[in-house]
């Protein structure tokens, strides 16, 4: 598995922690490559195909498709899903674990393996905050990795034992092809600024610059936009606040903001934040925008290794073009 994709999975696996810990219930601007009206197969009974996706889930009661991110979606509890094709589900279930949990305050309740779909498997369920239970499912094989999480109040056991169901009842269909900016509920400019979408991977999409790999922890800047549910007891800054976080896990240190703002780009409601720190020991700038479109929170998120004020106006030529479809 190349770097990039070892970056990238890591990165989701560490959102996947911090939407549980803020209580989440993480679009892509650039033009959908339309697909033959023949080209996906009727999924079986009962079951629904995740659009921006391969995978095909049994929602429980209430449940559908998402507007804005990839998963199902009822109120405020959701089932977001990442589908990493390329990617290698035995890389990627062993961070699942609780240590990232814990230092977030939460506990592992169960840590299970098992198989979904005929591949192997891991179930996590786990007490992010008090007063909450979460899921967090990872399966595949050396060729693809697909997490799935979700969370309820700890007191509805039956919405639980709903959620596990749906989750259990996953299965992949990698003869599909999925367009990943099906369900996408915004736009963002590619000739805005130098940045132009590179790649799709696991609810993530990746900018960067022409000649520039994306790699998400590599030394050159790139932007990562990222949607995810977003409920009433959820700010725009909780959000920041966890991919913060993640970059922390990876290495992240001695961070400070030196700008906020609550912006209205297109008329949209943003936060931004602007700070320095260390990544693996060099000076970095971290450029975030949350921008919330209805209950979905955009989040882009700059990493600049130098050049940092021409770099800095370079990537909100980029995030500030965003605009509601």
């Amino acid at each position: 598995m190349s770097k990039l994709l070892r970056s990238i999975g890591r990165l989701a696996v560490g959102l996947v922690v911090s939407w549980l810990a803020t209580g989440g219930a993480c679009a892509q601007g650039g033009t959908a490559v339309p697909m033959p009206a023949n080209a996906l197969m009727a999924p079986p009974a009962g079951y629904v195909r995740v659009p921006s996706t391969r995978l095909l889930l049994l929602p429980p009661p209430g449940f559908g498709t998402a507007p804005g991110f990839a998963g199902l979606r009822k109120g405020d509890t959701a089932l977001l899903v990442h589908d990493m094709r390329g990617s290698n589900y035995y890389a990627n279930s062993a961070s699942l674990g609780g240590e990232r949990i814990a230092a977030r305050g939460g506990k592992i309740l169960t840590d299970s393996e098992l198989e979904v779909d005929g591949y192997p498997a891991r179930l996590v369920a786990s007490e992010p905050r008090p007063g909450w239970r979460a899921y967090q499912l990872a399966f595949g094989d050396s060729t693809f990795a697909a997490i799935i999480t979700t969370q309820y109040p700890a007191a509805d056991t039956a919405a639980g034992t709903e959620l596990r169901r749906a989750l259990l009842s996953a299965q992949y269909d990698k003869g599909t092809p999925a367009d990943p900016f099906a369900r996408v509920g915004f736009r963002l400019d590619n000739t805005a600024s130098s940045f132009t979408f590179a790649r799709a991977m696991g609810n993530q999409f990746i900018y960067a610059r022409a000649g520039n790999a994306p790699d998400l922890l590599g030394s050159a800047p790139v932007v990562t936009v990222i949607p995810m549910p977003i409920n009433r007891s959820m700010t725009a800054a909780d959000v920041a606040a966890g991919l913060l976080g993640t970059l922390r896990q990876y290495g992240l240190t001695d961070y400070a903001p030196q700008h906020v703002a609550t912006t209205h780009p297109n008329d949209l409601e943003t936060y931004e934040v602007e700070g320095y720190g260390k990544l693996h020991g060099q000076k970095v700038l971290v450029y975030q925008q949350v921008t919330v479109i209805g209950n979905t929170a955009v989040a882009m998120e700059g990493l600049a290794h130098d050049d940092y004020a021409a770099t800095l106006a370079d990537f909100k030529k980029l995030t500030h073009s965003i605009k509601k479809k």
